[in-house]
């Protein structure tokens, strides 16, 4: 075995304000070799073998140009104003043989899919674990969440069994959750621009010295006004050019054909919106796990998870979101799978909750029904998600 390459990524900004960079661990037989990398260009120059540990000063008529510009350094000599160059005289990096570990999911995506693509080139592995894993090993061994390097590489010695290796598909989630974050910026752009225009068109119309006021209603007017600005055409063209890319990414995952396109009603962009925040469903030991991460649990009161004051709502938003337009779409398609549970859960609440009137307001009205139905669908459908999802990649061999 090679060297063994524990990897905390960086956080950019903790509660309290504290920014921390990416942490390498470098386990070479006995060694202990730790770096700091400080953003993305430190963590690319390690992907690619290129990162320097150490410096020296350049030599008389040395060819620069043989160093990435950004590995120059400029230093002051003391008590004088005289300055001289250093280089990098040694690099460290991913290397033939050299095994990655990493926790799954989150920020550290990116530099997982990096490394990965790299080691298919020369020879060495990413693998990950389920944070949930790595979080009880952290509390069993008593170690803190800044020593994760440390952890991953120990963890990874004594139970490897516990590491998933990175494949191309998983890379291909990756692109897709890539291309959803590209294409929900994209939009995001495309709405605050659409607010700054109609905006200033309400202020040119009541600011106006010459006492215009439009024919029609203000909607019209704003609406020819959106027809006609260069800045907002070109958002709603990279919008959909974003949208356009992101079905094509979800097209190429093997669980959008064997899961998501069957489903009536749901197309890709919701179907990414659901794959995106899992990711590799081996993160979830169980369907309570991504029960819980997707928000539609049963609390231990036998409640329905919601946020509530007093408590904290530790569900994936973008997940709960992208589940509630799928079950938006069960609604609007009642003869398909999904749909026919769902009015079968709403024949079942409301003979469980008759309506009934207490001090002049109706308790389960239609929509109350409908709501409780539509989230209990959607609890089933993730248990069935759970269920399906893990069965393709044991299969599949992730």
């Amino acid at each position: 075995m090679g060297r063994i390459i524990g990897i905390r990524h960086r956080v950019k900004r903790t509660a309290e304000g504290e920014a921390r960079p990416t942490q390498i661990v470098i386990k070479d037989g006995y060694a202990l070799e730790y770096h700091d990398l400080d953003d993305e260009t430190a963590e690319l120059d390690f992907v690619c073998g290129r990162f320097p540990i150490e410096y020296r000063q350049t030599r008389e008529g040395e060819n620069l140009t043989e160093f990435q510009s950004h590995h120059i350094k400029t230093q002051k000599k003391k008590e004088s104003d005289e300055r001289t160059l250093k280089v990098p005289s040694k690099y460290d990096g991913l290397q033939d043989g050299d095994i990655a570990v990493m926790a799954l999911g989150g920020s550290g995506d990116r530099l997982a899919y990096a490394l990965s693509r790299r080691g298919d080139r020369i020879g060495a592995k990413v693998l990950r674990i389920p944070p949930s894993t790595l979080k009880e090993t952290r509390e069993n061994l008593g170690e803190i969440k800044e020593d994760d390097a440390k952890t991953l590489i120990s963890l990874f010695e004594s139970s490897r069994n516990l590491f998933y290796e990175l494949t191309p598909r998983d890379r291909d989630l990756i692109k897709v959750s890539e291309s959803l974050r590209a294409r929900r910026d994209a939009q995001k752009d495309r709405i605050a621009c659409e607010q700054r225009l109609r905006q200033r068109f309400i202020g040119r119309i009541f600011l106006s010295d010459s006492g215009y006021y439009p024919e029609g209603s203000i909607e019209d007017e704003y609406d020819k006004m959106k027809a006609t600005d260069i800045i907002l055409r070109n958002l709603i063209g990279e919008e959909k050019e974003r949208e356009k890319e992101l079905r094509k990414a979800v097209n190429e995952l093997n669980v959008w054909h064997a899961i998501f396109s069957p489903i009536k009603g749901c197309g890709e962009v919701i179907a990414a919106g659901i794959i995106a925040p899992i990711g590799n469903i081996m993160r979830f030991k169980s369907d309570g796990a991504l029960k819980k991460f997707a928000g539609v649990h049963v609390l231990e009161d036998g409640r329905f998870a919601r946020k509530r004051m007093g408590s904290t709502a530790n569900w994936n938003p973008q997940l709960r979101q992208a589940l509630y337009l799928l079950g938006d779409q069960f609604n609007r398609h009642p003869d398909s799978v999904w749909g026919q549970k769902l009015r079968e859960y709403k024949v079942k609440f409301r003979e469980k909750h008759p309506e009934v009137v207490e001090n002049g307001k109706k308790k389960y009205s239609k929509a109350h029904i409908h709501k409780m139905a539509t989230w209990r669908t959607l609890t089933k459908f993730v248990e069935w998600l759970h269920k399906e999802w893990t069965r393709i990649e044991r299969e599949t061999g992730g």
